[in-house]
C-alpha cells in the first residue's frame, strides 16, 4: 500500500506503505468471488500484495487507498460451490477500500500498523459446464461486499533497509450459497503471518522490495473442502526518477504446500475420470506472474496523492484461473 510522505534524507519521495493481504482482495487484500484452493482461487489475489516500497512507512496517521481491479479467465475441470465442473470461466470488477493507522511507536523497538480492508465487488460473473450433480451449463452474476481483511504489523528501519512483521486475517462476512456457481464470499477464514522486506538507496532511486507468507485456510462447512497452506510470494524491482515519478516491475509467486482435501474433492476425483477427465489429486496451486508498474504523485489542495497502475500477466499457472490483472489505486494521508 503506498503513501506518500516528503523525506529529510533525500529529494526522492520515499514512497511509505503497510502491509496488506490485497486482498486483496484483492483483495485487493481480499480476493473477490469464487476464484490451490476450493473454486480454483483463494483468498490470495496476485497483484495486491506486491507495491512500490512495501515496507517503508509513512509518519503517524490515518491513510486512505482505494484498489479497482479487473481480471477475467478461464479454468478446466473445477468445484464451484457443492458442484463439479468440467469448465468455467470468471469477469470480475472488484473496488477495494482500505483504512490505515500508523503509530508513532510499537513494541520490540518496532512502530505499530493496522489496515482495514473491504472490498466491494461492482460486477462478476460466471459460466460453467456442470458434469454433477446433474449436466447443464451454468451461469451467474453477483455485487456486493466480499471478504474483510483485518492486517496488524509491526516495522523497523535501519539505514536503507526496511521490515516488516504482521499478520492478516481473512473475514468471512460475503455472502455464499454453495449452490451458486459465483459468490461474493469464500465462507472460510484465512490467517496469513507476513514478513516484508525493501531497500531503497534514497539519492540513486533504486528498490527491491519483496513480501512472502504462507497463508493457512480453515474448512468451508457448506461443501466440506478444506483448502490446503499456500505460500506466496510478490516482488517489486523499481527505479525512482523522481519525488513524483518511479517505474518498476512486480510479480507473484503462489505455491500449494499441502493438498486440498474433502468430501466433494474426493467425489470429484471419481466424476471427473469416469468422463473421461483428468482427476482434481490434491488441487495444489501454482502461479507465477509478472507485469509493469507506474506510480505518479500529486498535489492536490494542501495533500499529496499517490496514483499507482499495475498489469500482472500470468505467465504460468495450474489449478487457478488464468487470469491477468490490471490494478488502479490512489492513496493519501487525511
Amino acid at each position: 500500500m503506498t503513501i506518500p510522505i516528503r523525506s529529510s534524507r533525500s529529494r526522492l519521495p520515499l514512497l511509505a506503505s503497510g502491509v496488506l493481504a490485497v486482498s486483496l482482495v484483492l483483495g485487493p487484500a481480499a480476493a473477490p468471488p469464487a476464484f490451490a484452493g476450493e473454486g480454483g482461487g483463494s483468498h490470495y489475489m496476485p497483484g495486491t500484495m506486491g507495491d512500490f516500497a512495501m515496507a517503508l512507512i509513512g509518519p503517524k496517521g490515518f491513510y486512505l487507498r482505494n484498489d479497482l481491479v479487473y481480471f477475467e479467465g478461464a479454468i478446466g475441470s473445477v468445484t464451484l460451490g457443492d458442484r463439479i465442473y468440467s469448465s468455467a470461466s470468471q469477469d470480475v470488477w472488484v473496488n477495494t477500500v482500505k483504512g490505515i493507522y500508523l503509530a508513532e511507536s510499537g513494541i520490540l523497538g518496532g512502530r505499530f500498523g493496522a489496515v482495514v480492508s473491504l472490498p466491494i465487488v461492482i460486477d462478476a460473473s460466471a459460466a460453467g459446464e456442470l458434469v454433477s450433480p446433474f449436466q447443464r451449463d451454468m451461469s451467474g452474476s453477483k455485487s456486493g461486499i466480499s471478504d474483510m481483511t483485518l492486517t496488524s504489523f509491526l516495522n523497523w528501519a535501519s539505514g536503507n533497509s526496511h521490515m516488516s512483521a504482521g499478520l492478516s486475517i481473512f473475514v468471512p462476512v460475503g455472502a455464499y450459497d454453495e449452490d451458486n456457481i459465483i459468490n461474493l464470499g469464500r465462507n472460510y477464514w484465512s490467517f496469513d503471518p507476513i514478513f516484508t522486506y525493501t531497500w531503497l538507496h534514497p539519492q540513486r532511486g533504486h528498490e527491491v522490495s519483496v513480501t512472502t507468507g504462507f497463508m493457512f485456510n480453515t474448512s468451508n462447512e457448506a461443501t466440506d473442502y478444506s483448502s490446503g497452506t499456500e505460500w506466496h510470494l510478490d516482488f517489486m524491482l523499481a527505479q525512482h526518477f523522481s519525488k513524483t515519478f518511479a517505474l518498476g516491475l512486480e510479480g507473484s509467486v503462489l505455491r500449494g504446500v499441502s493438498d486440498d482435501d474433502g468430501r466433494l474433492l474426493d467425489r470429484a476425483n471419481v466424476v471427473l475420470p469416469a468422463l473421461g477427465l483428468e482427476p482434481l489429486g490434491g488441487f495444489r496451486a501454482q502461479y507465477f506472474g509478472v507485469g509493469p508498474a507506474v506510480v505518479v504523485t500529486q498535489r492536490i489542495g494542501s495533500t499529496d496523492v499517490s496514483f499507482i497502475g499495475k498489469y500482472l500477466i500470468d505467465v504460468e499457472h495450474k489449478n487457478r484461473f488464468d487470469s491477468d490483472y490490471l490494478i488502479v489505486s490512489a492513496a493519501f494521508k487525511f
